[in-house]
């Protein structure tokens, strides 16, 4: 199970401006329709999986760094090496609004994007 938490940030060190949490929330936010876009061919996927019950933090930020690795269009590796310490090094509140955002998309038209697959 991936953990992502403000101690895990340390690793490369805190965010030193707002600016770069805006930076990397913005570009989270984004991952977010491009995902839903792609889940939305999967019948089994985690659209599927979602309709069943409200997603936890932990697995959306989880599902986040990890398809956003296997996108291979990771695009803050210059401070970051990893999406998982990229969403790590958010404040609480950037990684809520991330997640909110996420529910709010798989909510949202949820019949379209399963019946789009």
């Amino acid at each position: 199970m991936l953990i992502i938490g403000a101690g895990f940030a340390g690793l490369c060190g805190p965010i030193e401006t707002n600016v770069d949490e805006n930076r990397i929330k913005r570009y989270f936010l984004a991952q977010i329709q491009s995902l839903i876009e792609r889940g939305a061919s999967d019948s089994d996927g985690f659209l599927a999986y979602f309709a069943g019950h409200n997603p936890r933090d932990e697995e959306i930020l989880g599902l986040l760094a990890i398809q956003t690795m296997l996108s291979g269009k990771y695009r803050l590796a210059d401070r970051f090496p990893a999406p998982a310490e990229a969403l790590a090094a958010l404040s609480y509140e950037a990684r809520a609004e991330i997640c909110r955002a996420f529910r709010d998309q798989i909510k949202q038209p949820q019949q379209s994007h399963l019946s789009a697959a």
